[in-house]
C-alpha cells in the first residue's frame, strides 16, 4: 500500500494537522513512522484542549511531558462549564508552568472556566508575563448573587483591559445565565488597546465603555437601558464592524442614534425585549441599514402592545428587503394572550419563549421558506404549556430537554407534547423534582428513544426506575434533590440499590449529588466503578463545615470511605469536587 501522507511535503502535512487534535497528532500520526513522527514533534501550532483529559494521573502525566512542545503551542483550552474538575486542572497547570512565557512563549489563545475571585488573584500574574497572548476568553464560577458577579465582572475587566498591549480580544461570561447587577464602572484614565470585546449578561454603560476600549472593531455586549431622549456621543465606537447588541426597552430613534457614528459597521445583531410599534417600520429602517451586509434581530413586544391588532409587514416586503438585501421577516402572535414576536428569519436563537405562547399562534412572514426554528436546542416543559402543539414541530434540532416540577407535567407531556417534537438528537435530559404516577414501562422506553442521551439530571425516585436496564450511552448522572413525601424509601439507597444503579450505568464518568439527601454517601462512594473521574457533592450554601455533621471534607472521607489518591476541593458555595 502506498503512503500517500508521508510523502507530501512538511507545510503542506502540517496545514493537514490544522484540523487534528493535539492528542490525534502526538498519539496516533507520529507513531505511523519514523518521518511523521518527526514532523509531528516539529508542528508549530499545537492547540492544546486539556478538558478530554479525564484522569488526574493522566493530567499530570501529560504535563511532565508537555515541556517539550510548550514553545509550539499557540493555543490552551481549560474551559469547560460541565466539568467539575476544570478549578483542580488550572491550578496545577500554573503551578507546575510558574515561569509560563519562558515555557509557552508563543501562546496566543487561552480559554478558562470556573474562574473566580480566588482563582484570578493566583492567575493573573502568569497570564501577565503572557507577551504573545493575543485573544482570552473566560467563563466565570457561579455565584450565588447578582451583585456579586457584577462586582467581580467589574474587578477583573479593569485587569484584562489593561493587562498587555498584545492582547486584542477579551471574551467575559458570567455562569449566571440572568444577571441583575448595577451597571459595570469603566472609569479609567487609560485606553485600553483591545478591539473585539464580549461581555454576555451583565449591563453595561456604552459610552464610558468606549471611553475606555475606543478602538473596538467587534462587540458583543447587554446594554444598559435608555431613555428615549438620551442624546449619545457623535464618535461612538467609530472603528465597529460588528455588534451584537441585547437590550431591554429598545426605541428606534435610540438605535437610530446609536448605529449614526458606526459608518463602518457590516454586521448588526439585535435582541429586545419590551419594545413598541415604532420598531416595525420597515421603511425607516431602511434608511440606517443600508450599508449592513448581515442583519439579524428578535424583539419582544412590551405588554401594552398585546391588546393592539397585530402589525402588518408590508413595510418589509420592499425591494430593499426583499431583493436588495435578501432578509425576510417573521412574526409570531398568540391569539389568547397577544404575546409577539418580530425576528429575521430564519430563527437564530437557540430557545422559543413558548412559555409565554398560552394558545394557539398565528405566524406571517414575507419569505417564501419553511418556518423552521432548527436553531433551538433546548426544550422546557412547563405549565406554560403551549397548546398549538403543531408549532413544536419547528424545532428540528432539540439536544435538551427540561420537565419542570408538577404533579401531572410528565404524563400531560408524554399525551400532549412527545408525539409533537424530535428527541433523537437529545444529549441532555432534566427532570425536576415531582411525584406523579407514571407509567414506568412508559418512561424507560422513553429514555430508550434517545440515543444519543448522555446527561440525565432527576431526582433519585426518576434514577430508580432505570436500575434494570443497561444506559451505556450515558456519561454523566445528577442525582436532584428530593422533597419530602410519604415514604422515605422513595429516596433512600439501599446497598443493592447502589450496585444496581453503577450495573445500569456502566460507562458512567461524572456523578453529582446533594449532600442533604438521604443517598447513604458513605456507601455510594466506597462503591464507585473506575470509569468515574468526577465526583461533585452539593451542601446547603449558608452553613459552615461545623454547622454540618456529614459536610464532605478530607477527614470526613478518610473516615467514612476507602477513598484514596485525589484531588479535592472545595467552592465558596460549598460545591465539593473529588477528581480521580
Amino acid at each position: 500500500m502506498i503512503d500517500y501522507l508521508s510523502n507530501l511535503p512538511v507545510e503542506l502535512i502540517h496545514k493537514i494537522f490544522d484540523d487534528v487534535t493535539t492528542f490525534d497528532i502526538l498519539g496516533c500520526l507520529s507513531l505511523v513512522n519514523k518521518r511523521l513522527r518527526l514532523i509531528s514533534f516539529d508542528y508549530p501550532r499545537f492547540r492544546l484542549d486539556l478538558n478530554s483529559i479525564k484522569r488526574k494521573k493522566q493530567f499530570d502525566v501529560f504535563c511532565d511531558q508537555l515541556a517539550s512542545i510548550s514553545s509550539q503551542v499557540v493555543s490552551l483550552s481549560l474551559s469547560d462549564q460541565n466539568d467539575g474538575t476544570i478549578p483542580a486542572k488550572i491550578e496545577i497547570f500554573f503551578s507546575r508552568f510558574e515561569f509560563i512565557n519562558d515555557t509557552f512563549s508563543n501562546l496566543s489563545s487561552l480559554h478558562l472556566s470556573h474562574v473566580d475571585h480566588l482563582m484570578w488573584k493566583s492567575i493573573k500574574h502568569h497570564i501577565k508575563l503572557l507577551t504573545s497572548l493575543v485573544s482570552i476568553f473566560i467563563v466565570l464560577a457561579h455565584m450565588h448573587f447578582g451583585d456579586e458577579v457584577g462586582d467581580f465582572t467589574s474587578y477583573l475587566l479593569k485587569d484584562l483591559l489593561f493587562i498587555s498591549t498584545s492582547l486584542k480580544y477579551v471574551y467575559v461570561k458570567p455562569d449566571n445565565v440572568f444577571v441583575h447587577t448595577a451597571y459595570l464602572d469603566f472609569r479609567e484614565e487609560k485606553v485600553s488597546s483591545i478591539e473585539y470585546f464580549t461581555l454576555l449578561s451583565v449591563p453595561t454603560d456604552l459610552e464610558k465603555l468606549c471611553s475606555v476600549v475606543p478602538a473596538l472593531r467587534t462587540l458583543n455586549i447587554k446594554a444598559m437601558i435608555y431613555h428615549p431622549a438620551h442624546k449619545f456621543c457623535l464618535n461612538l465606537f467609530e472603528n465597529l464592524r460588528r455588534l451584537s447588541l441585547t437590550i431591554y426597552h429598545l426605541y428606534f430613534s435610540t438605535i437610530e442614534q446609536l448605529l449614526y457614528p458606526m459608518r463602518k459597521l457590516v454586521d448588526l445583531i439585535l435582541i429586545a425585549n419590551n419594545v413598541y410599534y415604532d420598531m416595525c417600520d420597515g421603511a425607516a429602517w431602511e434608511r440606517i441599514l443600508a450599508e449592513i451586509i448581515s442583519f439579524k434581530f428578535l424583539f419582544r413586544f412590551h405588554k401594552t402592545t398585546w391588546s393592539k391588532d397585530p402589525i402588518k409587514l408590508d413595510s418589509f416586503r420592499s425591494l430593499f428587503w426583499l431583493e436588495k438585501k435578501r432578509w425576510y421577516v417573521g412574526y409570531d402572535r398568540c391569539t389568547v394572550s397577544g404575546f409577539s414576536l418580530l425576528y429575521s428569519i430564519p430563527y437564530f436563537m437557540n430557545a422559543y419563549p413558548w412559555h409565554s405562547m398560552k394558545g394557539d399562534i398565528d405566524t406571517i412572514s414575507t419569505g417564501p421558506q419553511v418556518l423552521s426554528l432548527n436553531n433551538v436546542n433546548r426544550f422546557t416543559v412547563s405549565e406554560q404549556l403551549p397548546t398549538d402543539y403543531k408549532y413544536l414541530r419547528r424545532m428540528t434540532n432539540l439536544q435538551r430537554l427540561v420537565i419542570d416540577e408538577s404533579d401531572k407535567i410528565f404524563n400531560v407531556f408524554f399525551h400532549n407534547i412527545l408525539p409533537h417534537i424530535d428527541i433523537s438528537k437529545m444529549t441532555t435530559l432534566v427532570l425536576a423534582e415531582g411525584r406523579s404516577m407514571i407509567d414506568i414501562n412508559r418512561f424507560v422506553q422513553f429514555i430508550f428513544s434517545m440515543p444519543h442521551l448522555r446527561t440525565i439530571s432527576a431526582s433519585i425516585i426518576y434514577i430508580k426506575y432505570l436500575f434494570f436496564s443497561r444506559w451505556p450511552n450515558i456519561r454523566r448522572v445528577e442525582i436532584l434533590c428530593s422533597w419530602p413525601t410519604n415514604t422515605i424509601t422513595e429516596r433512600r439507597l439501599t446497598l443493592s440499590e447502589i450496585d444496581a444503579f453503577y450495573l445500569s450505568f456502566t460507562h458512567i464518568e461524572y456523578l453529582s449529588f446533594h449532600q442533604d439527601v438521604d443517598l447513604n454517601p458513605s456507601i455510594l462512594l466506597n462503591n464507585i466503578p473506575t470509569t468515574i473521574s468526577n465526583i461533585v457533592v452539593y451542601h446547603p450554601v449558608n452553613i459552615t463545615h461545623a454547622d454540618f455533621q456529614d459536610f464532605v471534607t478530607p477527614d470526613w472521607l478518610e473516615q467514612n470511605t476507602r477513598l484514596r489518591d485525589f484531588y479535592y476541593s472545595c467552592s465558596k458555595l460549598n460545591t465539593v469536587s473529588l477528581w480521580f
